[in-house]
């Protein structure tokens, strides 16, 4: 996992994730498949997948670990837009100012940064802040590649399966046709049951 200084930095000067609102949330979004409610923007950065949601009606709370990127995310809020966002570790047993749980739950490159027990811990807080019902969009880096392709370099992200060694056990689990089987991308559309 990359630590906090290097997240500042990348947020002072590039991010290489950042720009609007990502594009299989707002599918889910735009073509009703995931109703306004409360949200939660688990690793929020710099905003854009919270302020889209506000816009569309959400009640939007946005978390993440680097104050630099929470700033971006405070000075990049439309005035007309009610956003909480909070500094938290998203593999903490609780996150001051979060309570309750959530309709909604975003992690966009989050979890597949963490190993081991960092990512048991981001599981656990995900269940935590979820009810029977609740969605959970998280997309990842996916490891497809075959081993013989890689040429030993590391590959980040989650193993095929640990989605269901995650989270089946709570978790209706979707992956989404975007993006591709094989693009070393996944999303995955989750209902709480």
């Amino acid at each position: 996992m990359v630590g906090r200084r290097a997240y500042n930095f990348m947020y002072r000067t590039w991010a290489p994730w950042e720009g609007g609102p990502r594009a299989e949330l707002v599918e889910l979004v735009t073509s009703g498949r995931i109703s306004p409610g409360r949200a939660i923007d688990l690793g929020c950065g710099s905003g854009a997948n919270s302020i889209f949601l506000a816009e569309h009606g959400f009640d939007v709370t946005g978390v993440d670990f680097s104050p630099v990127g929470l700033e971006k995310a405070r000075r990049a809020t439309p005035p007309s837009l009610s956003v909480e966002w909070l500094p938290g570790d998203l593999t903490a047993t609780s996150i001051p100012g979060v309570s309750g749980t959530f309709d909604l739950l975003v992690d966009y490159g989050v979890l597949d940064d963490l190993g081991g027990p960092a990512q048991e811990a981001m599981a656990a807080t995900v269940l935590q802040l979820s009810h029977p019902g609740s969605m959970f969009v998280m997309w990842c880096f996916y490891d497809e590649i075959p081993w013989w392709k890689r040429r030993g370099a590391r590959f980040p992200g989650l193993a095929v399966g640990d989605e269901q060694r995650l989270f089946g056990a709570s978790f209706d689990i979707e992956r989404l046709p975007e993006p591709a089987s094989g693009s070393g991308f996944a999303c995955f559309l989750m209902r709480r049951s």
